[in-house]
């Protein structure tokens, strides 16, 4: 294990504890959480070397990687992730500044099903995913498309990029947002989604929330840890968008974490406290997931 002593946004070299929390999904291990007193970014520490993270992620219940639905949730998340395909493609074209044939790389496309939407588009795709499993289990169409590492990668600029639930699993965010940054074209878009910390059901759910995803997830960022990192590499924030379907399945998750034997109860207890966080965020505007939007000028 290792232990972070500097956080990477501000420099910052004092924590606070703040949580402890159990990996539910693959080595039921206990980690603990941790938050940098000045900046407010919450981290996971002490975490996997780096070597070792992948151990974290072979499982037949990462539903991300695998695509076979194993619970009522996965099968939820797949139909989700199906409706939200066609979502996701239209924030894109609504958010480019070309009306012609698109580039678009997907940076840790995991099974490719994105890539393969903006595929079926007739735009130009490529995808980074580092997980074999993954790579191997993407549909035959775009497996030659995805890459293992940014090395391999033969595109040099792209319209977009996007980064779905993918940043706060990356080691070294600022070197791989910085190097993303120089593949957009000018007028070229970033599109970051990932947890919000600060969400009612992350407020609600403490220690068992799903969007914690211990040691998978090793920061956990808040709208203000966002906007510091858009001005480390240049580019401006444009919007922000609520994804509202993960305050359902994230709370779905947490109530099987919190509640492991109330099957049943946990199906309505989860879509109630779903449905409050997505009404909480109507007013405070921190959803349970966020799309961030970021321009390149």
């Amino acid at each position: 294990m290792i232990e972070i002593k500097t956080c990477f946004i501000c420099s910052n070299t004092s924590f606070a504890t703040y949580l402890s929390c159990k990996d539910y999904t693959v080595s039921h291990e206990t980690f603990q959480l941790i938050k940098c007193t000045n900046c407010g970014l919450i981290l996971t520490s002490p975490r996997p070397e780096i070597k070792n993270l992948g151990d974290y992620y072979i499982s037949s219940d990462y539903i991300s990687h695998t695509n076979k639905a194993r619970s009522i949730i996965d099968s939820l998340y797949l139909l989700a992730r199906s409706y939200t395909l066609k979502w996701k493609l239209n924030i894109i074209k609504e958010n480019s500044e070309s009306k012609e044939q698109l580039s678009v790389l997907d940076y840790g496309c995991g099974t490719g099903h994105f890539l393969k939407a903006c595929y079926e588009e007739s735009w130009k795709v490529a995808g980074i995913e580092p997980s074999d499993q993954a790579r191997e289990n993407s549909d035959p169409k775009i497996r030659s498309l995805i890459y293992s590492s940014m090395e391999l990668l033969q595109q040099s600029s792209f319209d977009a990029i996007t980064l779905w639930h993918v940043l706060e699993h990356v080691p070294e965010p600022i070197e791989v947002l910085q190097t993303l940054a120089t593949k957009l074209k000018i007028n070229g878009t970033l599109f970051i989604a990932i947890p919000n910390p600060n969400s009612w059901d992350a407020s609600f759910y403490k220690e068992y929330w799903a969007g914690y995803d211990v040691p998978r997830h090793l920061w956990h960022f808040s709208q203000s840890n966002i906007a510091m990192i858009a001005k480390l590499i240049s580019l401006q924030i444009v919007e922000t968008i609520p994804m509202k379907l993960d305050a359902y399945y994230v709370s779905l998750l947490s109530e099987k974490y919190k509640h492991p034997t109330k099957k049943i109860n946990n199906l309505v207890s989860g879509f109630i406290k779903g449905l409050t966080s997505n009404q909480k965020a109507s007013k405070t505007h921190e959803s349970s997931s966020l799309i961030y939007i970021l321009k390149k000028t």
